[in-house]
């Protein structure tokens, strides 16, 4: 089928008797409360730029009394425009796949919201897929996960130690690479960082993203440290390398870098 074009648009305490007389109950915990995520809205047009309708990804937290959240969840709202109809099928939310509605969803002519799907206990990318007239296809995504550490390299010197990592993440429709620096100088001593870079080699094409930590001025640190770059990894293709690098300067005037990669 051919795919659309988009535009992106209390409980109370209570008390106990006790030996004749009335104790308080240890108090019971808040419950926990749903509260707002992510939400995402497109607009789908034909091939003749005629609006077909919208649909939004929706994502909510479920957030303890604590402050912690334990839970997310979501679901998807369709606007078909007058005289269309959309129809909502599948969803993929973190590593879950699943049908909007059991046995499959009608074709909705008017505004219409889905329920909730069953709760994620970790974050993740709620995305979700449905069919338009015409053969059309429209998706549309919300919410990312957590940062997943795919490489790592360190190295040690008599001024401590320095490593770097390449992180990625799903990002609402989009995959996102980063890389994290960390310095540990050793006792009495000094590391300066110079930058951290993130980047792909496709093709023997190497693009990146660089983090100057040197401006205004490089600072040498005597303490624990980190600092990251991040952006979106481009499209694909082979052959392919995905790395994280960094440099530093160490007291004894040499310059360091190191890299952390993947290669197919």
């Amino acid at each position: 089928m051919r795919k659309l074009r988009t535009t992106l648009s209390a409980l109370a305490a209570t008390a106990a008797a006790v030996g004749g007389g009335l104790v308080g109950a240890p108090a019971a915990q808040a419950a926990a409360t749903w509260q707002a995520h992510d939400k995402i809205c497109k607009t789908f047009t034909d091939a003749n730029a005629q609006r077909l309708g919208s649909a939004c990804a929706e994502v909510q937290k479920r957030v303890t009394d604590a402050g912690s959240v334990n839970g997310y969840r979501g679901r998807v709202t369709v606007n078909p425009t007058a005289g269309n109809w959309m129809k909502p099928t599948t969803y993929v939310f973190s590593s879950e796949l699943g049908q909007v509605c059991s046995g499959g969803c009608a074709r909705q002519t008017s505004a219409w919201t889905s329920a909730w799907s069953p709760v994620e206990t970790w974050a993740g990318t709620y995305e979700v897929r449905g069919e338009l007239p015409g053969g059309y296809t429209f998706d549309v995504a919300a919410s990312w996960s957590s940062w997943a550490q795919v490489a790592k390299k360190c190295a040690t010197y008599a001024a401590g130690k320095f490593c770097v990592y390449r992180h990625e993440r799903g990002y609402r429709d989009t995959m996102q690479e980063r890389a994290k620096l960390t310095v540990t100088p050793a006792a009495g001593k000094w590391i300066e960082p110079r930058w951290v870079r993130v980047g792909t080699v496709m093709n023997g094409t190497n693009t990146f993203k660089t983090r100057e930590l040197c401006e205004p001025s490089c600072t040498r640190r005597t303490a624990t440290w980190s600092a990251t770059v991040a952006r979106t990894i481009p499209g694909l293709a082979s052959p392919l390398q995905l790395y994280a690098s960094a440099q530093v300067a160490l007291p004894s005037g040499g310059v360091k870098t190191i890299k952390a990669s993947l290669s197919d």
